[in-house]
């Protein structure tokens, strides 16, 4: 079991992720895959409270 801050920092490292894969949805004109990314990292958010997050451009 990881701690509760390896568990943030795991969460942190999807989160940066799912950002680099929106932006290239983003640029494809993907909407259906941006709308999951951001579900996604919303579920992130809510894990993560009370840690703030950037927010998606």
């Amino acid at each position: 079991m990881p701690t509760d801050k390896q568990y943030d920092g795991q969460l942190i490292e999807e989160y940066s992720r799912l950002k680099r894969i929106r932006e290239i949805a983003l640029k494809e004109n993907a909407t259906q895959t941006v709308k999951e990314i951001d579900i996604e990292i919303s579920y992130i958010k809510l894990k993560l409270q009370p840690l703030k997050l950037p927010e998606i451009n």
